[in-house]
């Protein structure tokens, strides 16, 4: 095998086809290229429909992997709803024998890897393939260091040369997880002296449209806050927005929500008596806002008026 061909490497790994093995632990890369460790979990698709096999997720940093992990466990957890919200790099094992590498950053198009890229994942994979052999034998063995609270990690200790070891997780308290969202005290002020019309109700979601993409070399997607009236379908606010390419852009999307649907009761002038959510996050970043006015926030599992809007203008092209 060659050990620099990345997509080498990874075929071999997806021969192993032991997908359902590695994806009951989780595991660590330490390599000496980066300042993060790299945390690994692998996902089996055996038994489900769909074209995939397997998966390998390589996450950098334990901020990241952290919110992933959480995200499973809670689905309304911070902004991240699927494994394309988080920074990874991902091996895709098809049932056909294709086999995909991609690059997945927050808010942009999943790529392909640069040649940079090839080569620094190269030894990673590679460092992965051999766990996973020796996990045919051992399969408890990224347990090996479980009573130390640590994860079982592969430590690259000179070039090429790797080890076993622990790699122990950082202290919550260091780094916890925050959201920061801010209103305008004078839009606030000016809301509160708005008439409200109790009658009407307004269907809000923060949604991506994984259709409409940015035509760039580094395409992103588009991201559109809309509020419809329930009754009438009539946008109340439809702002679109993508990511600017800073540290935590999509958070930083989600974190001005409540601003934006202030914004759009200021321009209509009137409070609707009742807005309606699909998820505890939206009905989480739209709280403060109802701190400060006084409709009542309610969430539905369906906004049957506000996705017959949004299908109809991604058909019609009136996004």
């Amino acid at each position: 095998m060659n050990r620099r061909d990345v997509y080498e490497i990874a075929r071999a790994i997806a021969a192993l086809n032991v997908w359902e093995r590695a994806s009951a632990h989780n595991w660590a890369l330490v390599p000496q290229t980066s300042d993060l460790p790299y945390l690994v979990s692998a996902k089996s698709e055996e038994g489900k429909d769909g074209p995939v096999l397997g998966r390998l997720m390589l996450f950098p940093g334990f901020e990241t992997f952290r919110d992933f992990m959480l995200s499973r466990r809670v689905p309304d957890f911070g902004v991240g709803m699927s494994p394309i919200d988080f920074a990874h790099f991902e091996l895709v094992s098809a049932r056909n024998g294709v086999i995909e590498l991609y690059v997945y950053e927050p808010g942009f198009v999943p790529r392909a890897l640069t040649d940079g890229e090839r080569k620094f994942l190269a030894p990673m994979l590679y460092e992965c393939y051999g766990l996973m052999m020796r996990m045919e034998e051992d399969p408890g063995l990224p347990l090996a260091y479980a009573k130390d609270n640590a994860l079982f990690a592969r430590k690259e200790v000179s070039e090429n040369v790797w080890i076993d070891g622990p790699l122990r997780f950082p202290d919550e308290k260091q780094n916890p997880y925050t959201e920061q969202i801010s209103l305008s005290k004078a839009s606030c002020d000016t809301a509160a002296k708005l008439p409200q019309r109790a009658a009407e109700k307004w269907e809000i979601d923060f949604v991506m449209v994984p259709s409409y993409q940015t035509q760039e070399p580094r395409s992103r997607f588009l991201y559109i806050l809309a509020a419809v009236d329930s009754a009438t379908g009539e946008r109340r606010v439809w702002h679109k927005a993508s990511v600017d390419g800073r540290p935590y852009g999509l958070k930083r999307l989600w974190e001005g929500m409540a601003q934006r649907i202030l914004d759009g009761i200021i321009s209509l002038g009137r409070t609707p008596g009742e807005m309606h959510v699909r998820s505890q996050r939206v009905a989480r970043f739209l709280r403060p806002l109802g701190l400060q006015l006084p409709f009542k926030l309610v969430q539905f599992g369906k906004l049957a008026t506000l996705d017959a809007v949004l299908n109809l203008a991604i058909r019609s092209g009136t996004i």
